[in-house]
């Protein structure tokens, strides 16, 4: 059974670094213009509103936005001359004001100050995004993995958790688990008072605390009930259109066997399943 999701970008540290440097370099060499680093800087923030959009994190349109502001203005700073020749050449005039003003006010000097502040808000909410965007991987993983035992196509959300059965762990068994999917970023773990829930998401990150309640999560009861809800927005990753009750019922055995994994001291297979995703 296929269990492809929907195409959906996701952040390589490499591709943004090879995408700048290779068109920078060409460019430079080959036609002597600099529209490369204005179209990556728009680039990197138009990919920060996108992101905001996909897991509703204000941080990383902060720190796009910042990122692409440092872009432009390192080189409006470094090469002034050559950036108002380059958009000369495409019949944009901006105008000896705006040049003067640039040449006085756009310095290295002031870029070093900009690059300090890129650098304390990337320490400040680099930490948080790169989690959520971690988390968010391995919803991906986990939702795959699930749908290869797939093997019923029938359209049947329902916006209802699921009874996914039983479950032989009291709730302080579980808290070494908890902190193990946490530590490793596979889900986030919440203790609501009658139990505790594994909560994912391949949208909206389980870090906002105003959303959780409406994310996909596996909720292991402190009576024995196992139950698993899927948000709409998760399922409608799927290219095909699987029986949801059965997909519940996959993501919850794919739970409470990690569970038992973990106490068995076999947390290492929980990882390999993940990564065989």
């Amino acid at each position: 059974m296929d269990s492809s999701l929907k195409w959906r970008p996701l952040w390589k540290v490499w591709i943004p670094i090879s995408l700048f440097l290779i068109p920078l370099i060409l460019e430079g060499e080959m036609a002597g213009t600099t529209f490369t680093p204005y179209v990556y800087g728009l680039i990197v923030f138009i990919y920060g509103v996108v992101y905001y959009f996909r897991i509703r994190m204000w941080e990383v349109l902060v720190l796009m936005s910042f990122m692409a502001i440092t872009i432009w203005w390192y080189f409006l700073a470094e090469r002034a001359q050559m950036t108002y020749d380059s958009f000369l050449l495409i019949g944009i005039d901006p105008g000896p004001e705006v040049k003067h003003w640039i040449e006085a006010y756009i310095t290295t000097a002031s870029w070093f100050a900009a690059l300090f502040i890129n650098f304390v808000i990337f320490y400040t909410l680099g930490p948080k995004l790169m989690k959520a965007l971690e988390l968010e991987k391995n919803a991906i993983r986990l939702f795959k993995l699930s749908a290869r035992q797939m093997y019923e196509e029938k359209n049947g959300y329902t916006a209802r958790p699921f009874n996914a059965g039983k479950h032989p762990f009291k709730k302080e068994d579980l808290f070494g688990f908890s902190s193990f999917v946490e530590d490793k970023k596979i889900c986030l773990a919440l203790f609501p008072g009658n139990g505790v829930k594994f909560v994912f998401s391949m949208g909206t990150s389980p870090l906002i605390k105003s959303r959780q309640e409406e994310l996909s999560h596996v909720f292991f009861n402190s009576n024995g009930e196992l139950s698993v809800f899927i948000s709409a927005r998760d399922y409608r990753q799927y290219r095909k259109k699987y029986t949801f009750d059965q997909l519940c019922d996959i993501m919850g055995k794919t739970f409470l066997r990690f569970a038992k994994y973990y106490n068995t001291n076999n947390e290492r297979k929980i990882i390999t399943e993940l990564r065989s995703a």
